[in-house]
């Protein structure tokens, strides 16, 4: 099997705060980044039929028509390692999107051997308002400003779908009220794809199983997408790695007020009041 390498440490998992897609690994299906996401995210050509996705199915091009389309939306993603220790590093964010009344907000977790981050945004009527700590340690920042975190919700969201054109349609189910096709795809090989590169590490791991799950509304909207990596070291000790995007509220997504958004605007309103202009220069 394909050996691969694959990261203990937190700060690789960091390396994914920015969102980017594009400059990872260059391979068959597309250029990925550090999280297993990839920067081309086309889709192989089909219909809807079962059978592999090339014949029928799985073709997603038009996710960003779809949600623009539908006004709002919620999108949730996850990357996690757990080590061969058994200590688990993740990086989670939220992102609520309501396009109509131009509103979102962003929630973001990273938790890690003695590391811990977490920061909550909310943008209305041009301002940027950003929740950072909790209890007394707890402070904001309030920028005026364009917000892009549809843009940033889908980038998390983007796949080599391309890549897994050989998955299989294995039935309907239904996902946050909504049915879909289930198309399923395992490659330990594939794993050279998502992000082999980005890990590094001390020590070999051998790739046992990689799975790539994708569910398909009827409009070719992927609703989930998700792959898991198992394997282990040269010893024995097991490893594993998950990569998870899924849309709920498609449409029905509303963005309300943080229960902090007066504390910011206070804490704001303070930090102005306490400026001194000081007099210009004599010449």
């Amino acid at each position: 099997m394909k050996r691969t390498r694959l990261a203990t440490l937190f700060a690789g998992l960091l390396v994914v705060l920015a969102g980017c897609t594009g400059g990872g690994l260059v391979s068959d299906g597309g250029a990925t980044d550090a999280d297993g996401s990839a920067s081309d995210g086309g889709a192989g050509d089909g219909g809807t039929g079962d059978g592999s996705a090339a014949e029928g199915g799985l073709d997603v091009t038009e996710s960003e028509r779809l949600l623009a389309d539908a006004g709002s939306f919620t999108a949730e993603w996850s990357f996690a390692v757990t080590d061969s220790n058994g200590t688990e590093s993740a990086v989670t964010s939220t992102y609520l999107v309501d396009l109509e009344k131009n509103r979102s907000a962003e929630r973001f977790g990273a938790v890690g051997p003695d590391s811990r981050m977490d920061f909550e945004t909310f943008y209305a009527d041009g301002t940027t308002y950003t929740r950072y700590g909790d209890g007394e340690e707890e402070f904001y920042q309030v920028v005026d400003g364009a917000d892009d975190t549809f843009g940033s919700a889908l980038a998390r969201g983007s796949f080599g779908y391309e890549s897994v054109e050989d998955a299989e349609f294995v039935g309907r189910e239904t996902f946050d009220g909504v049915t879909v096709d289930r198309y399923e795809y395992t490659d330990p090989h594939l794993w050279r794809q998502y992000g082999a590169s980005a890990f590094g590490g001390d020590e070999n791991v051998t790739v046992t199983d990689f799975t790539v799950v994708v569910l398909v509304d009827e409009d070719g909207l992927a609703r989930k997408t998700q792959w898991t990596l198992t394997g282990e070291t040269d010893d024995g000790r097991p490893v594993s790695a998950a990569w998870h995007y899924a849309l709920t509220g498609v449409g029905t997504t509303a963005v309300d007020d943080p229960e902090w958004l007066d504390a910011a605007i206070s804490q704001q309103g303070e930090r102005d009041s306490a400026r001194v202009e000081l007099p210009a220069r004599a010449p």
